[in-house]
């Protein structure tokens, strides 16, 4: 292991002398080869949403890659922003990598970092890495993250301030379900307020609808919540769904 670097993920470590640069094939051809089955091929693709879902998150400034140990001259299997440390699908591992594999068949620790190092192009990288095992526990690749902390600040914050176009409806971040169906009631009820001449039936026949639309009733115990706060019984709520789903 490169000193410095830890399984841990309590302490970031400097290591900023560290430049990312391929492994030589002299340090390839050193480790062993290893025969991949399908379901660690599976296991190492199943982790391409997250790597998008990262690399989303943060931007063009965090370069996110999968790497696997099945052909270390061709690693990379995955690679999102790579305009930061300026590699591609089929990159082969860093030095820094190799010794990243190494270390985690003899830890049982997973992460890697964070730590700090460069790019061959000598940006200042914050990096993690997660070691991806497969079912036996055996290190078949790792998940990493490099961003780039060169970026111009109006460069990152862009990505995280919306424009009037990206700005969403409201998210609700609901305690529990109880708060959550409440809610979503509270809304529908202030809906139906503004119209006049609706009987009680009606209003809640409606009502039930748009909760329905809303996906409310795909959770478990809303019904029972929904009839609570409507002031029906649960056989009510079951009775609108039915006639709902059936049209």
């Amino acid at each position: 292991m490169v000193p410095g670097i830890s399984h841990r993920t309590e302490e970031a470590h400097l290591i900023i002398e560290h430049v990312k640069k391929p492994a030589s094939p002299k340090e390839i051809e050193a480790q062993d080869k290893r025969q991949f089955s399908d379901e660690d091929r599976a296991i190492l693709a199943g982790y391409e949403p997250v790597a998008n879902l990262i690399a989303a998150t943060f931007g063009p400034g965090c370069e996110v890659l999968i790497h696997s140990a099945e052909d270390l001259a061709h690693s990379v299997l995955k690679i999102i922003n790579g305009k930061v440390t300026g590699r591609s699908v089929g990159s082969p591992v860093t030095e820094l990598g190799l010794q990243i594999l190494s270390g985690a068949v003899k830890s049982q620790g997973d992460i890697v970092g964070p730590y700090f190092c460069r790019s061959k192009a000598g940006k200042l990288l914050k990096s993690t890495n997660l070691i991806l095992r497969n079912r036996a526990k055996v290190p078949i690749g790792f998940l990493g993250v490099n961003f780039d902390l060169d970026l111009p600040l109006s460069q990152f914050l862009e990505g995280f301030f919306p424009s009037a176009e990206d700005l969403k409806a409201d998210e609700d971040f609901a305690a529990d379900l109880g708060s959550l169906v409440a809610k979503a009631v509270a809304e529908e009820l202030e809906e139906m307020s503004r119209i006049t001449g609706v009987s009680p039936t009606v209003r809640n026949r409606h009502i039930a609808a748009d909760l329905e639309k809303r996906g409310v009733f795909e959770i478990k115990g809303s019904v029972e919540l929904v009839a609570g706060e409507l002031g029906l019984t649960k056989h009510t709520i079951y009775k609108y769904l039915r006639e709902l789903r059936a049209d």
